[in-house]
């Protein structure tokens, strides 16, 4: 039925016409409007990012989370859209949409949590569009005055804390001590290497002697009739008790001096308590 309908009024050369003008301008209209979010325009756009950038704060120490700023101007009377991105030593940190209406300024912005050292900033229009009512017609950022600001020099400060002044102090006492360590064990190993080896030699064949070899050697004197046990080993005795006591007070003395160095933080410890004594008492 219906199709009967439309066949007789389309029969009809004036509906014929009718028909046909209504399906050009749709099809017209639909048409300009997709080839006008597509198309890249040429032309100069009046508007521009102004070159300079500044910051929430004068003075940034490390892990501040402060705000940089850049300004937008359209100088033109069209409505643009664009996206602004931010970037720190060229490395992009985030990006931001923006409106900017005809003969308007707008601020551009985006948070930065600081990290120590000396940085460069710069703000870029990386897209920019051109509203107009439901069409978008896209923009060419080159054809801003400006897409771009000049870097910016930032500096963030490294903020000490008493936490870190504990740490790097415990850090570098336990490398001194390391170190002292070290030199104090070597030195006390050559501290015992100037003991006299003659006392050690002396003592230690008396005291093999007092088995077997004294036994023999009392063997020997009553075999020849000669009984040199009284006077040889008198002799032999007081020439090792003169040695002996010639060379056991150096050696002990060494060995001391080698104990002492080997546990020099005890030693530091009582001096330090001693001079407060006699500082104070």
């Amino acid at each position: 039925m219906t199709e009967t309908v439309l066949y007789n009024y389309l029969m009809k050369p004036q509906n014929m016409l009718n028909f046909l003008f209504i399906t050009a301008v749709f099809l017209f209209g639909f048409s300009a409007v997709t080839f006008a979010e597509s198309s890249t325009s040429t032309g100069q756009i009046n508007a521009e990012i102004l070159s300079n950038i500044w910051y929430s704060t004068t003075t940034v120490n490390e892990n501040d989370i402060i705000n940089i700023y850049a300004g937008f101007q359209n100088h033109s009377i069209k409505n643009l859209s664009g996206t602004a991105g931010f970037f720190i030593d060229d490395i992009q940190i985030s990006k931001m949409n923006f409106v900017a209406s005809p003969k308007s300024l707008i601020k551009l912005q985006s948070e930065y949590k600081a990290v120590r050292g000396d940085h460069t900033s710069q703000v870029k229009i990386l897209d920019i569009v051109e509203i107009g009512g439901s069409i978008l017609n896209k923009l060419s950022t080159e054809n801003l005055l400006a897409k771009e600001t000049e870097k910016n020099s930032l500096k963030v400060e490294y903020k000490i804390t008493k936490e870190e002044v504990v740490k790097i102090a415990g850090n570098v006492a336990s490398n001194v001590i390391k170190v002292i360590d070290t030199q104090a064990e070597k030195l006390a190993d050559y501290v015992e290497s100037l003991k006299d080896k003659t006392t050690e030699t002396s003592e230690s064949s008396s005291v093999s002697k007092t088995s077997e070899q004294i036994a023999q050697e009392k063997l020997t004197g009553k075999v020849l009739g000669i009984s040199d046990e009284n006077t040889t080993d008198t002799q032999n005795e007081g020439q090792d008790s003169q040695t002996n006591k010639k060379f056991s007070f150096y050696n002990m003395f060494l060995d001391i001096l080698a104990f002492l160095l080997r546990h020099w933080i005890w030693v530091l410890v009582v001096v330090i308590i001693l001079v407060v004594y006699l500082a104070f008492r």
